[in-house]
């Protein structure tokens, strides 16, 4: 077997193999084999059939077609194993000829990576502060959760909820498509519709009607409305007045889950939401810091790997949409794009995701960040204890070596380590 393995740009590496006339023989003996045994042949079993017995009953073309599927595989294999390449992608194989075998293999390799400066990089944390307006904000969301409507016979006012029939046209007076809802419930003042609408509906009453006219803002989420004129007919189909909950001692019990006085659910809010600002400034240190890696990383990527990242992205667009009852053609005739559009859009953020990948295997490996097995163990175990007894034991199956979860809990444990050396955590 001759083999010329040829580096490339961007980490790529072209693969020249030939086959002797001799090695191709066990291909072609497995493929004639192989085929005998699909077709029947007076006078021999199946898969004893001789080369030439076979060849009358099936042509030159799909029997060195079967070799070479048999054949690609497992000489590309064996080359990879033999020359040493850490390949990271499916390899593109063309086949140059057929007798005698030649077929040339591209594929991506695992890239020269250089990381350095990350030690002394110094992201300061912020100080985390609650308020006691924020406190009062979120207590004031929670009596709105157990508001009650009472129906009222007057004009509506900012901050009541209104329910509205209502559908928008164009400046010729055609109807708009994605304009028209029936009892649509609108609380005023919150600013869920277009910057316009709900101050139109300021002193309407039941059963009355209006037209009026709003701009959308020119970074509209959806382009076909952006800084576009839109007229819209309206009718008031209800009127409610917001009755909040009194501050007593029955609601605080009731979302307090026991006998707390104000002051004592007020404590319980401001400790939430310390924590979870906690929390916050925890993740936005750490992706400043993987910001940092990216821009400190020198690394080559193969095009088939910003390909391959590219299609998983795509992926997971269309799971996105789907999740939200949205199919991805609806998506594409809404936004007017091409997949290349798309794609393009998503490129950076491609690039920067397997830079840091590799950015991260090359730290984990100069700084010898690694896991022991005691100390998996002891995070399973802690991840499974947060799960009800009846599902304890399946979820322990699922942490089985190689598996997609042991590999995310074990990169986990790595990324905490790694974040308690360069922020101090």
């Amino acid at each position: 077997m001759k083999v010329e393995v040829k580096a490339l740009p961007k980490s790529e590496v072209k693969l020249t193999i030939e086959l002797t006339e001799e090695e191709m023989k066990k291909y072609e003996q497995k493929a004639t084999r192989q085929i005998s045994e699909m077709v029947k042949i007076p006078g021999f079993r199946p898969g004893k059939a001789p080369l030439e017995m076979l060849e009358k009953q099936v042509s030159h073309e799909t029997i060195d077609a079967h070799m070479i599927d048999i054949a690609v595989p497992e000489i590309y294999g064996e080359v990879v194993k033999k020359e040493k390449i850490e390949v990271v992608s499916r390899p593109k194989i063309n086949v140059i000829s057929t007798h005698p075998l030649q077929l040339e293999a591209t594929v991506a390799v695992y890239p020269q990576v250089a990381v350095a400066g990350y030690e002394k990089m110094d992201i300061p944390a912020k100080e985390v502060k609650v308020t006691a307006h924020d406190v009062d904000h979120v207590l004031e969301d929670i009596q709105k959760k157990h508001a009650k409507y009472e129906e009222v016979d007057r004009e509506a006012k900012m901050g009541d909820r209104v329910e509205v029939d209502f559908e928008g046209f164009d400046e010729a007076g055609a109807p708009l498509e994605n304009t028209k809802s029936a009892n649509h419930p609108v609380i005023l003042g919150e600013k869920t519709l277009v910057e316009g609408f709900e101050e139109a509906l300021v002193g309407m009453k039941k059963d009355e009607k209006k037209t009026f006219q709003v701009t959308f803002p020119k970074d509209y989420f959806h382009k076909k409305f952006q800084d576009k004129k839109v007229e819209f007919r309206v009718e008031v189909k209800k009127v409610e007045e917001i009755k909040m909950p009194e501050l007593d001692a029955e609601f605080l019990s009731r979302i307090s889950g026991g006998n707390k006085t104000l002051d004592e659910v007020k404590k319980i809010i401001e400790e939430n939401l310390a924590r979870d600002a906690e929390y916050q400034e925890k993740v936005r240190r750490e992706n400043e810091a993987l910001e940092k890696i990216i821009k400190l990383t020198k690394v080559e990527i193969p095009e088939i790997l910003v390909e391959e990242e590219l299609d998983g992205m795509m992926d997971e667009l269309k799971n996105e949409l789907e999740s939200r009852g949205i199919s991805f053609d609806m998506y594409m005739q809404q936004t007017k794009k091409e997949i290349k559009d798309l794609r393009d859009e998503r490129l950076k953020e491609a690039m920067n995701r397997l830079i840091l990948r590799f950015a991260l295997q090359q730290i984990f490996k100069q700084d010898g960040i690694a896991v022991g097995e005691d100390e998996l163990n002891h995070e399973i175990e802690h991840v499974v204890s947060l799960y009800p007894a009846a599902e304890q034991y399946k979820l322990r199956k699922e942490y089985k070596e190689g598996s997609y979860l042991l590999r995310r809990l074990e990169n986990k444990i790595k990324m905490d380590k790694l974040f308690e050396r360069i922020l101090g955590k």
